[in-house]
């Protein structure tokens, strides 16, 4: 039953499918030694990277952010008019804590500008605390402007000498030295352990502040897991883990520091506020005092009367409420006439002094905050950011709210104190019925009463605040301290050598895809079948003898195989027995043309047929000089009539049916000599005394000898050896055989590399062919043993 066209186009694709799976698989056979050196030395290489490269390792910490806003009654007022602080968010800390200023601070405590090396015979090692000597800077590391190295050596007995140029400080471990770069303790190093007890000579540099501090900012990562949950992961990569700890820990504890700091900077300016109107209002209290026992003295009053007393005893209330309405006034009227202040603009607001109005000291808390925020954000961004800008914005809207809130507020004090006014007006009148002296008494001590209350009133307020500083702490909790990873970050060993077989294994597979697409030679036997209609009769592969006659009597070699394979192939070029020229040539020198000649000729004299080899590359001939034949009289000679026949055939030494015509002596014009009526009368006798005639020819490809020939030969022999033969080569040679230059042609592929698809013998090479390789050990080795 026949398929379906559908069937048989799969079979075709499968079966083209297999043969370029095949071919690849042959391909990578073939060229294993290559791929496996290649392998071998970046597997070698990489053990040397990872014996030398210095590994890195990453440190994490875990810190969590705690809001300290404080939740009004009038919150929800305060969102509406979009005044919800959004500033002192977990993206605003992050920029705190990649800003440089923090990280100097961190370099300039832990001295990270100065580093201590020793040196290596391949590289120098970075140390941190295991130098056993310590340089303690007596300078500010912030002067430091350039970078300085220096070389130390130490002896046994503690004794140190410091080079630096042309510059040499010698002394004990303890003395101060005036360096270069400033003057400087040489101390013994506590916290170094015994690893370097041996070693004498050390490397010390000391840096600015800024570079080190700008490398560590930009080895820095900071992660927020989830921006729902105020937590922030902080990772820095250092090859020396102990330090990558230290940095990550004092980058916390100055991050707190200036946290406490930014809270205390409300503290303090609410405090130098109130400092100001102390003074004044001291100064007000001190005027009404005195003008008040002036009053008393003059008038030698020590006490009002009963009558008053009652009077003042039942009006007391009101004027207690009164002034403290307007010590509330006086308390709105300074603040706004400080946030008119253009000079006040980038100030902190003083907080706290109108307790009673939740509202207003939420909105003064959240301006505050976001000036704090400002200041923070400007260690790492301009007057022109974004960030800046954005709060800028936020700082004005609150400024106005402020502004509005204090006028509406002003107001409502000022109804209340009118109303009070008005209750005073009747108290007034009826002490306008006290007499004159207690009268103005009583209004001197009314003035003397409510400074005092508003003098108190700031009194309380400042301590207050101080007691509000000292309690103020950072909003930061450590959840996971600084802690180094088990295993570096790099190198890492799986991944070292993964890349190192990948790289073994893809410049190789380059190298041969490369050779197979874009290559310009002969690299296999179906690059000649794609390239030309030529029937290929034989592969003949590499040989490893330096034998040029690889066929001998009772030789199983895979060539000598091979040359069996080609003796039995020739015979389906050359059916009829008359046939007995066989042409051998090529394209150009050094394809083996002349090796393919002898070994075919000593294969087919093997089986017991009368074989001659005729040399007739004129040119260039090889045969008698690889036989050792002497070249005296030849082909030429005969030619020419200088010499007979029977003189010029000469046994070949390899196999007693085997001879050889030399090509004589060289004549100047080869092709002209060739076209000669005597050379047809040569190959005719030749053929009357021998079974088989091998023609080893000029290349084709060169000079026209092999086609001047060619009305001679039965059959021809185009020899192509694998990457060596150009394609365009083949391509030619395809245009003779279309054209019909060269009777019954066929190509022999000379010089195959060793894979199982190119002899057709699969893995039936052991026990069955003999090794190439292990017989000339085995030479070798019978070689040693006589020795």
């Amino acid at each position: 039953m026949q398929g379906t066209p559908e069937n048989m186009f799969a079979d075709s694709g499968r079966k083209d499918n297999a043969v370029i799976i095949e071919r690849i698989v042959s391909r990578i056979v073939a060229y294993w030694p290559v791929i496996l050196i290649c392998v071998v030395v970046s597997f070698i290489c990489s053990v040397v990277y990872l014996r030398y490269k210095t590994p890195i390792y990453a440190v994490h910490a875990k810190v969590l952010l705690r809001s300290d806003s404080k939740k009004s009654a009038d919150g929800g007022m305060l969102a509406e008019l979009g005044l919800e602080n959004s500033a002192n968010n977990v993206e605003s800390e992050v920029e705190i804590f990649k800003s440089r200023l923090l990280m100097q601070r961190v370099v300039e405590y832990l001295h990270l500008n100065i580093q201590y090396y020793v040196p290596g015979k391949i590289q120098t090692g970075n140390l941190y605390n295991d130098a056993p000597f310590r340089i303690v800077p007596l300078f500010n590391d912030s002067t430091i402007q350039s970078d300085y190295s220096y070389h130390c050596s130490l002896t046994d007995d503690k004794k140190f000498e410091i080079t630096s140029g042309n510059n040499k400080w010698n002394g004990a471990l303890g003395d101060t030295v005036n360096l270069t770069a400033g003057r400087a303790v040489i101390a013994v190093n506590p916290l170094a352990g015994h690893m370097y007890d041996a070693t004498r000579e050390f490397i010390f540099t000391i840096s600015p502040i800024e570079p080190i501090a700008d490398m560590y900012a930009g080895a820095l990562t900071i992660e927020l897991p989830n921006k729902q949950v105020s937590v922030i992961t902080l990772s820095i990569q250092d090859a020396i883990p102990q330090r990558g700890e230290d940095i990550l820990s004092c980058l916390i504890e100055e991050y707190k520091y200036a946290n406490v700091e930014d809270k205390n900077q409300v503290a303090d300016g609410t405090i130098d506020f109130i400092d100001n109107r102390l003074a004044d209002v001291e100064k007000g209290l001190t005027g009404v005092e005195k003008d008040f026992a002036s009053f008393k003295s003059a008038n030698r009053i020590t006490n009002v009367a009963t009558n008053a007393e009652l009077l003042s005893t039942n009006t007391n209330d009101n004027i207690k409420e009164l002034t403290q309405k307007e010590i509330q006034l006086k308390v709105l009227e300074s603040l706004e006439k400080y946030l008119n202040d253009n000079n006040n603009v980038r100030r902190i607001m003083p907080a706290t002094l109108i307790a009673q109005d939740l509202t207003l000291v939420k909105i003064i808390e959240d301006y505050n905050t976001l000036q704090t925020n400002r200041q923070r954000l400007l260690l790492s961004y301009t007057e022109n950011s974004i960030y800046i800008k954005n709060i800028d914005k936020q700082l004005e809207d609150l400024r106005g709210s402020m502004k509005n809130y204090i006028v509406s507020l002003k107001a409502g004090y000022e109804v209340s104190v009118n109303e009070l006014k008005a209750q005073e007006g009747l108290i007034n009148a009826k002490v306008g019925q006290v007499p004159e002296k207690e009268r103005v008494f009583l209004d001197y001590e009314r003035k003397q009463q409510i400074k005092q209350d508003l003098y108190l009133f700031l009194l309380k307020k400042r301590e207050e605040m101080a007691i509000s500083k000292t309690a103020n702490v950072s909003n930061l909790k450590v959840i996971d301290v600084a802690k180094r990873d088990s295993s570096p970050v790099t190198p890492k060993k799986s991944r070292v050598y993964l890349i190192a077989l990948v790289i073994g294994l893809a410049v190789p597979g380059l190298r041969i895809t490369s050779k197979e697409v874009f290559g310009n030679k002969v690299s296999s036997r179906a690059d000649v079948e794609k390239l030309t209609q030529v029937p290929v009769i034989a592969e003949i592969a590499k040989s490893r003898a330096n034998d040029m006659i690889v066929v001998k009597s009772g030789s199983k070699s895979i060539i000598a195989e091979q040359f069996r394979g080609l003796r039995t192939n020739l015979h389906f070029l050359l059916s009829d027995e008359q046939k007995k020229v066989i042409m051998v040539t090529s394209s150009m020198s050094g394809e083996g043309k002349s090796f393919v000649t002898l070994n075919l000729a000593g294969t087919i004299a093997l089986s017991g047929k009368k074989v001659v080899v005729v040399e007739l590359d004129l040119r260039k001939p090889k045969i008698a000089k690889y036989l050792g034949i002497n070249n005296d009289r030849g082909f030429s000679d005969y030619i020419i009539e200088k010499a007979d026949l029977n003189s010029i055939i000469k046994p070949s030494g390899i196999q007693d049916n085997l001879y050889v015509i030399t090509s004589g002596t060289t004549p100047p014009n080869p092709a002209e000599l060739l076209m000669l009526t005597k050379v047809e009368t040569f190959f005719n006798e030749l053929k009357t005394r021998f079974d088989y005639i091998l023609i080893d020819t000029a290349p084709v490809g060169l000079v026209t000898d092999a086609q001047l020939l060619n009305k001679y030969a039965d059959a021809s022999l185009y020899v192509l050896r694998q990457d060596y033969t150009y394609k365009q080569q083949v391509m030619t040679a395809n245009t003779m055989y279309q054209a019909g230059k060269l009777h019954g042609m066929g190509f022999v592929i000379n010089d195959v590399k060793k894979s199982s698809d190119n002899y057709g013998y699969g893995n039936y090479n052991s026990g069955y062919f003999e090794d190439e390789r292990s017989s000339v050990y085995s030479k070798f080795k019978h070689l040693i043993k006589r020795k």
